[in-house]
């Protein structure tokens, strides 16, 4: 029986945009009206207020009014917390206060949506992949054509903001995969910030084009090693949180993960979850609801962004993969690790492993405090991948659809597949594709 592409009847495909088009991304944006003043007017789309095309940020509504978002500064069940040196409570308490406030403030949202460096990604429909799983439609969510690739975009672009408005002079961040780096470095260089990058030595070594791309764009990059955690995304948030704590009094520390002391993991989820809620209203314009949602799990950004909108919602699964050999999900155990309480990879007598993965962005020993939280609640299900696995992901993704995508979710591509034919025609998966890493990719069997 030959393959077959899906095409669930349910669906208005037509509606959809092709990923080759992009002329028609400003029609996909839901327009508001902004007086001149800059403050949101509730005047309709034809009154002579300028109007202004807006990302999918549903806490904007279409009259123009605010729709304040829910936070909560609380543990997630036995995660969370902050356990953090006396020296940055302070800094962590006036963080918390001031970003409560933000958040309610519709000019903040404003700022947001129109500035330079936000935008919304496309959904594609996978025809190919489709085919190939002869079940399911399978969606992937192009987060490779934000600036750089990095799919903390929406994240990193809120942080900045609100630094912005707190006074801050300098930012400092940590990254695993440059993208993330260059992505930081270019905004802050909009917004006239200093920009500190940590990334631990063996990542900085594996991207040294990309570090001179940064350091091009006016970034400092400070690499960062240890006996244990090597040079990978641990050494770096380690260096990046003592760096902020002797440089409180003028350094925002923009954690680019879900994890560390809070307020920082509800910060990244408040601004990263927009991704799902983008998601979802793209497959309402096409007439679809999602059936299962796949991505790569390393420190959580992925997971919090596309899976925390859907939570709620049984008939959705929330599918993660983790690399094999840095599964905090799969083999961790409970501990304290940066500021939170979170699974871990630890001996009996607490000391924290090393992790390996071919993917920079998988490679860590630990998990978001929120992420781990709903493994445990049952809530989302977690499989692992080898480097063979995500290798085997990049070239099915490179060969059937002409995407170079990051190896993070190239851990997630086989489940993609194996939950399309598992869930049949119909049914519709989405899978989020990041940005393509240059890290030697020329030495890779790809």
């Amino acid at each position: 029986m030959q393959p077959r592409a899906s095409t669930p009847p349910s669906c208005n495909i037509s509606t959809h945009t092709d990923s080759s088009d992009t002329s028609d991304e400003e029609t996909k944006a839901t327009t508001v009206s902004i007086a001149s003043d800059t403050s949101l007017s509730k005047t309709s789309a034809k009154s002579t207020a300028t109007n202004l095309i807006i990302p999918y940020i549903p806490i904007l509504q279409a009259d123009g009014t605010l729709k304040a978002p829910q936070v909560s500064f609380d543990g997630y069940g036995s995660y969370g917390g902050r356990f953090a040196p006396e020296s940055i409570m302070g800094f962590l308490y006036e963080l918390t206060s001031f970003f409560e406030a933000t958040i309610s403030d519709p000019s903040f949202w404003l700022e947001y949506a129109t500035f330079q460096g936000s935008r919304h990604t496309q959904l594609h429909m996978a025809t190919k992949l489709t085919s190939l799983a002869d079940g399911a439609t399978i969606w992937l969510k192009r987060e490779d054509q934000n600036e750089y690739g990095t799919h903390k975009a929406r994240n990193i672009v809120g942080q900045l903001l609100l630094a912005r408005r707190m006074g801050r002079s300098q930012v400092v961040t940590d990254c695993a995969s440059a993208k993330h780096g260059a992505f930081t470095a270019a905004m802050c260089a909009r917004l006239g910030l200093s920009c500190v990058i940590v990334m631990g030595a063996d990542d900085a070594n594996a991207q040294r084009e990309d570090v001179l791309g940064m350091e091009a764009l006016g970034a400092k990059i400070i690499t960062a090693s240890a006996p244990s955690g090597l040079g990978s995304l641990r050494a770096a948030i380690t260096e990046a949180l003592r760096y902020s704590v002797c440089n409180h009094e003028s350094a925002y520390y923009l954690m680019g993960s879900p994890v560390g002391p809070s307020p920082l993991p509800t910060l990244a989820r408040t601004f990263q979850g927009l991704l799902g809620e983008e998601v979802a209203a793209q497959m309402q314009e096409v007439g679809c609801k999602p059936d299962a949602l796949v991505t790569a799990v390393g420190s959580g950004s992925g997971a919090i962004g596309l899976f925390r909108p859907f939570l709620h919602d049984l008939s959705v699964r929330l599918v993660g993969v983790e690399a094999a050999m840095a599964a905090a999900l799969t083999d961790g155990e409970l501990g304290v690790l940066q500021g939170a309480r979170t699974l871990l990879l630890q001996t009996n007598e607490g000391q924290i492993l090393d992790s390996h993965s071919i993917s920079p962005d998988m490679n860590l020993s630990t998990v978001g405090p929120e992420v781990a939280h709903w493994k445990d609640s049952g809530r989302i299900e977690i499989s692992t991948a080898t480097d063979a696995d995500a290798l085997d992901g990049f070239k099915t993704l490179q060969h059937h659809e002409g995407i170079l995508s990051g190896l993070d979710s190239s851990h997630a591509v086989a489940k993609a597949i194996g939950l399309a034919r598992e869930l049949g025609p119909g049914k519709n998966v989405v899978l989020m594709v990041t940005g393509c890493d240059n890290i030697g990719m020329s030495g890779l069997d790809v």
